[in-house]
Protein backbone atom coordinates (compact mmCIF):
# COMPACT_ATOMS: atom_id res chain seq x y z
CA UNK A 1 0.00 0.00 0.00
CA UNK A 2 3.06 2.50 0.90
CA UNK A 3 4.51 1.71 -2.36
CA UNK A 4 1.50 2.51 -4.46
CA UNK A 5 0.85 5.60 -2.63
CA UNK A 6 4.75 6.97 -3.65
CA UNK A 7 4.06 5.62 -6.98
CA UNK A 8 0.82 7.50 -7.14
CA UNK A 9 2.48 10.92 -5.73
CA UNK A 10 5.21 10.76 -7.89
CA UNK A 11 3.03 10.37 -11.05
CA UNK A 12 1.17 13.07 -10.06
CA UNK A 13 4.12 16.00 -9.09
CA UNK A 14 5.61 14.14 -12.91
CA UNK A 15 2.11 15.45 -14.02
CA UNK A 16 1.96 18.27 -13.03
CA UNK A 17 5.11 19.93 -13.18
CA UNK A 18 5.08 18.53 -16.85
CA UNK A 19 1.84 20.81 -17.59
CA UNK A 20 3.57 23.82 -16.09
CA UNK A 21 6.23 26.06 -18.54
CA UNK A 22 8.94 26.26 -16.70
CA UNK A 23 10.65 28.53 -19.17
CA UNK A 24 7.92 30.61 -18.81
CA UNK A 25 8.05 31.07 -15.16
CA UNK A 26 11.86 31.49 -15.15
CA UNK A 27 12.20 34.40 -17.66
CA UNK A 28 10.34 37.14 -17.87
CA UNK A 29 9.86 39.14 -21.42
CA UNK A 30 8.44 41.95 -21.70
CA UNK A 31 7.24 44.20 -24.72
CA UNK A 32 8.84 47.53 -24.72
CA UNK A 33 7.32 50.82 -25.77
CA UNK A 34 10.55 52.20 -26.94
CA UNK A 35 12.62 51.20 -30.18
CA UNK A 36 15.70 48.32 -29.64
CA UNK A 37 18.11 51.37 -29.30
CA UNK A 38 16.18 53.39 -27.30
CA UNK A 39 15.50 49.76 -25.25
CA UNK A 40 19.19 49.24 -24.52
CA UNK A 41 19.91 52.83 -23.62
CA UNK A 42 17.36 53.37 -21.25
CA UNK A 43 18.37 49.66 -19.52
CA UNK A 44 21.73 51.09 -19.01
CA UNK A 45 20.86 54.51 -17.84
CA UNK A 46 18.67 53.01 -15.60
CA UNK A 47 21.08 50.27 -14.39
CA UNK A 48 24.01 53.11 -13.77
CA UNK A 49 21.20 55.40 -11.69
CA UNK A 50 20.83 52.25 -9.50
CA UNK A 51 24.30 51.32 -9.23
CA UNK A 52 24.82 48.67 -11.19
CA UNK A 53 27.56 48.20 -14.10
CA UNK A 54 27.10 47.15 -17.61
CA UNK A 55 30.61 45.88 -18.35
CA UNK A 56 29.50 44.28 -21.81
CA UNK A 57 26.68 44.27 -24.21
CA UNK A 58 26.80 41.23 -26.51
CA UNK A 59 25.38 41.70 -30.25
CA UNK A 60 24.11 38.42 -31.67
CA UNK A 61 23.51 39.90 -34.47
CA UNK A 62 26.80 41.10 -35.55
CA UNK A 63 28.48 38.04 -34.02
CA UNK A 64 26.19 35.52 -36.11
CA UNK A 65 26.71 37.87 -38.95
CA UNK A 66 30.71 37.60 -38.03
CA UNK A 67 30.65 33.72 -38.59
CA UNK A 68 28.71 33.70 -41.60
CA UNK A 69 24.96 32.71 -39.63
CA UNK A 70 22.06 33.22 -41.29
CA UNK A 71 20.76 36.79 -39.23
CA UNK A 72 19.01 36.30 -36.51
CA UNK A 73 17.66 40.26 -36.27
CA UNK A 74 18.53 42.81 -33.80
CA UNK A 75 19.22 40.94 -30.30
CA UNK A 76 21.82 42.36 -27.45
CA UNK A 77 22.19 40.88 -24.47
CA UNK A 78 23.34 42.89 -21.77
CA UNK A 79 25.59 42.01 -18.84
CA UNK A 80 24.42 43.78 -15.50
CA UNK A 81 26.69 43.54 -12.36
CA UNK A 82 26.52 45.28 -8.90
CA UNK A 83 29.99 44.69 -7.13
CA UNK A 84 29.24 44.96 -3.73
CA UNK A 85 26.04 42.26 -4.53
CA UNK A 86 28.31 40.26 -6.33
CA UNK A 87 30.78 40.39 -3.35
CA UNK A 88 28.14 39.29 -0.76
CA UNK A 89 26.70 36.09 -2.96
CA UNK A 90 30.64 35.32 -3.83
CA UNK A 91 32.06 35.61 -0.04
CA UNK A 92 31.48 31.65 0.68
CA UNK A 93 32.81 28.75 -0.81
CA UNK A 94 29.09 27.63 -0.35
CA UNK A 95 27.85 29.75 -3.24
CA UNK A 96 30.28 30.40 -5.15
CA UNK A 97 28.86 27.74 -7.64
CA UNK A 98 26.02 30.56 -8.35
CA UNK A 99 29.13 32.62 -10.48
CA UNK A 100 27.50 30.56 -13.63
CA UNK A 101 24.24 33.25 -13.22
CA UNK A 102 26.77 35.90 -13.01
CA UNK A 103 26.49 38.76 -14.15
CA UNK A 104 23.09 39.22 -14.59
CA UNK A 105 21.84 39.36 -18.22
CA UNK A 106 18.94 41.01 -19.53
CA UNK A 107 18.08 40.52 -23.73
CA UNK A 108 16.50 43.03 -25.53
CA UNK A 109 15.45 41.70 -28.87
CA UNK A 110 12.98 42.52 -31.78
CA UNK A 111 10.83 39.83 -33.55
CA UNK A 112 9.08 39.22 -36.71
CA UNK A 113 6.22 42.06 -36.00
CA UNK A 114 8.72 44.93 -35.81
CA UNK A 115 8.22 45.39 -31.81
CA UNK A 116 11.11 45.10 -29.18
CA UNK A 117 11.29 42.92 -26.46
CA UNK A 118 12.83 42.52 -22.89
CA UNK A 119 13.96 39.36 -21.10
CA UNK A 120 15.33 38.66 -18.11
CA UNK A 121 15.68 35.93 -15.04
CA UNK A 122 13.02 35.71 -12.71
CA UNK A 123 15.47 36.25 -9.82
CA UNK A 124 12.05 36.67 -7.33
CA UNK A 125 11.03 32.87 -8.13
CA UNK A 126 15.43 32.36 -8.31
CA UNK A 127 15.37 33.77 -4.95
CA UNK A 128 12.60 31.32 -3.67
CA UNK A 129 14.19 28.33 -5.09
CA UNK A 130 17.69 28.80 -3.81
CA UNK A 131 17.30 29.44 -0.66
CA UNK A 132 20.08 30.06 2.34
CA UNK A 133 22.37 32.89 2.22
CA UNK A 134 21.81 33.30 -1.66
CA UNK A 135 17.55 33.48 -1.37
CA UNK A 136 17.90 36.89 0.20
CA UNK A 137 20.75 38.17 -1.91
CA UNK A 138 18.51 37.44 -5.48
CA UNK A 139 15.51 38.51 -3.74
CA UNK A 140 17.42 42.23 -3.49
CA UNK A 141 18.86 41.57 -7.02
CA UNK A 142 14.98 40.86 -8.23
CA UNK A 143 14.14 44.61 -6.60
CA UNK A 144 16.76 46.23 -8.23
CA UNK A 145 16.13 44.31 -11.48
CA UNK A 146 12.49 45.25 -11.18
CA UNK A 147 13.42 48.78 -10.97
CA UNK A 148 15.60 48.71 -14.13
CA UNK A 149 13.15 47.73 -15.83
CA UNK A 150 10.36 50.13 -14.50
CA UNK A 151 9.76 51.99 -18.03
CA UNK A 152 8.44 48.76 -19.20
CA UNK A 153 5.26 48.52 -17.42
CA UNK A 154 4.60 52.93 -18.12
CA UNK A 155 1.96 53.14 -20.64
Amino acid sequence: MKTLKTILIVTLTTLILSACDMGSMMIHEEESHYDYGKTVETIKANAKATGWLVPKVYNFQASMLKHNQPDPGKISVLKLCKPEIAAQMLASDNNKYVSVMMPCSVSVYEKSDGKTYVASMNMGLMSKVMGSEVGPILKRVSEEDAEILSFLKEK
